[in-house]
């Protein structure tokens, strides 16, 4: 157990390192010795455009959601669908209010799931090009401007906007911090054609590329616009596409986000195989690797080394001590407020440690279609 135990450390830290070190600086210097592409003038007639919301009980916040993009300065024939999963609110009520003629709510009595309510708006749609953001976000003015703007290149296929997390005392926090430094990384990858750095907050797709869900799905926004880049098409970062949200009220709450992304992480790695594809779709391959698997995988990697560490003598110690240390920040973390509020070392365990149980829980078959929504400052 010693030697398996020191494996998986050095297989952990080897993976941090390079997804959080090394790989960001290569893949920029990679994206410089691409020419950009001279995107096309967008055609005279603007591509329709339907922004799909799916939506659990957010009766509080669906009205200024509705409001919000009724207000986005576009050109174009615009429409909103809001799809309510099983809502026990006046969620779909609010939400024809505030529509009145500028879009669609369709009720599912019974909730099975964003991946579900997703797939069925896009296939009744018959916009062009499909936005995909939550009922919380804000998005600015111009965001679907630009993103439909993109698509005057007939060879994207799927666009990533840029999400800006706020909190709600204007201070910066460690999760600002680390969205920020992440955008050259997303915009290096977009450049590209392989952003896998999609936020379900804000992204778009050909309607025609957005093929349905697997049952259960909870990370869409990886798997559509990764979907788009494997058969082909280009999958680009815009950088001047903004939305913008407020942090969760309390680390806990992040924590179980970050756990609910665990959990699409582990159903990725063991569902979706053909991104290991490295021989067929090599630059694809090394994103998704670099990006997403290495970091899914590191803390899982760390957390198995402590228990692997508890079968032997000489490193029982150790390993206890480290899981001791992990149950620690994480009832800490389940009683403290705001996200951040010890730093960013903390901060930066404490959400991998509810990544890594995801994760765990996603590789061991554990599904959570339903989703609710999360509590955040005002």
């Amino acid at each position: 157990m010693t030697a398996a135990a020191a494996i998986l450390l050095l297989v952990s830290v080897w993976l941090a390192v390079w997804s959080y070190l090394l790989y960001p600086p290569w893949i920029r210097r990679l994206a410089r010795r691409v020419p950009p592409v001279a995107v096309p003038p967008p055609p005279g007639t603007a591509p329709s455009v339907e922004v799909l919301v799916a939506a659990v009980d957010e009766e509080r916040v669906i009205g200024a959601r509705v409001e919000d993009l009724k207000a986005q300065a576009y050109g174009g024939p615009l429409a909103i669908a809001v799809g309510c999963d099983g809502c026990a609110d006046g969620t779909a009520g609010a939400a024809r209010r505030t529509l009145g003629g500028a879009g669609r709510v369709v009720e599912y009595p019974v909730r099975r799931g964003k991946a579900a309510v997703l797939d069925d708006l896009v296939a009744s749609s018959t916009a062009d090009v499909l936005v995909f953001t939550d009922a919380n976000t804000r998005f600015d003015p111009d965001a679907v401007r630009r993103l439909a703007e993109v698509f005057a290149d007939a060879a994207v296929g799927a666009a990533c906007g840029r999400l800006k997390l706020e909190a709600a005392d204007g201070k910066p926090s460690p999760e600002t911090a680390f969205w920020d430094w992440e955008t050259a990384t997303k915009q290096s990858e977009g450049r590209l054609g392989v952003c896998l750095g999609a936020n379900g907050a804000i992204y778009a797709a050909r309607r025609r590329a957005v093929v349905p869900l697997p049952p259960g799905t909870i990370l869409d926004d990886l798997l559509i616009p990764a979907r788009a880049a494997a058969d082909g098409a280009s999958s680009v970062f815009v950088a001047e596409a903004i939305a913008r949200e407020t942090l969760p009220a309390r680390l806990r709450d992040e924590m179980s986000r970050r756990f609910r992304i665990g959990a699409g992480a582990g159903q990725v790695l063991r569902r979706e195989r053909w991104l290991w594809n490295f021989r067929k779709r090599p630059l694809l391959a090394l994103v998704f690797f670099s990006r997403k698997a290495a970091r899914w995988l590191a803390p899982v990697a760390a957390l198995l080394a402590a228990v692997a560490a508890l079968g032997s003598p000489a490193l029982a110690a150790y390993g206890a001590g480290a899981l001791a240390v992990a149950g620690a920040l994480s009832l800490s973390a389940l009683g403290s407020g705001a996200p951040g509020g010890r730093g960013r070392l903390y901060y930066f365990a404490v959400i991998n440690l509810a990544l890594s149980a995801g994760v765990l829980a996603g590789l061991l078959g554990y599904r959570r279609p339903a989703w609710k929504p999360v509590s955040r400052r005002t």
